[in-house]
């Protein structure tokens, strides 16, 4: 397991930026989507079945005229992660989206069906989050050059195409129809701290 980069001591947390945290499974794209997003190279990126981030990472940039902060996170849920790793990472990505994220991005390829495997994954998240996660969490498929779609409450990314900058605005606009829906909150580490309490008290 790969040592923690140092963090500084209070990230910037203005509100001005927009906070993203991706999650999913190794080898389904998360830091390819994080480079798409950022319309640059930041995160280290390839196709793999094993890990290629072994923390949680921030970068930010402007993008279309915003400043946005995407935490990319380690495949949580790889049997070579312990249970402390998993939640140290978690409350890691949280503490780099300080103070909260805006938006969790569950990330899953579209050409890959959505198994028992991928149920569980996102059943564990919300062991982790909670409950209220769900409102701030959208599915983006990823891999869509091979299949190029759109609808609904999803989005698909073609993470070839750094130039396509539409397709990271009108996921922008979608996260910020459901900051709208959630009154203009974030996911808040306190959201987080009461589920842990709540789950240590009924587990």
């Amino acid at each position: 397991y790969s040592v923690i980069t140092p963090t500084p001591s209070s990230p910037p947390s203005q509100s001005d930026i927009e906070r993203i945290v991706l999650l999913g499974k190794t080898g389904v794209g998360k830091s390819a989507a994080g480079n798409t997003i950022l319309g640059e190279k930041r995160f280290k990126s390839k196709f793999s079945s094993a890990s290629v981030t072994g923390h949680s990472e921030m970068e930010e940039a402007v993008v279309e005229g915003r400043r946005v902060r995407v935490v990319d996170t380690p495949g949580l849920f790889d049997t070579s992660f312990s249970p402390e790793v998993v939640a140290k990472e978690i409350a890691r990505s949280v503490y780099l989206s300080s103070p909260g994220p805006h938006a969790f991005l569950y990330v899953q390829p579209i050409n890959i069906r959505f198994t028992q495997q991928e149920e569980e994954v996102v059943d564990k998240l919300e062991q982790i989050f909670g409950e209220e996660m769900r409102k701030y969490t959208i599915i983006l498929f990823t891999h869509g050059d091979q299949l190029v779609d759109q609808c609904g409450g999803y989005h698909v990314f073609n993470n070839k195409d750094l130039e396509n900058r539409q397709q990271v605005t009108d996921l922008l606009e979608k996260i910020d129809r459901m900051v709208e829906r959630n009154g203009g909150s974030c996911y808040t580490n306190e959201m987080l701290r009461m589920q842990r309490k709540w789950g240590l008290q009924t587990s």
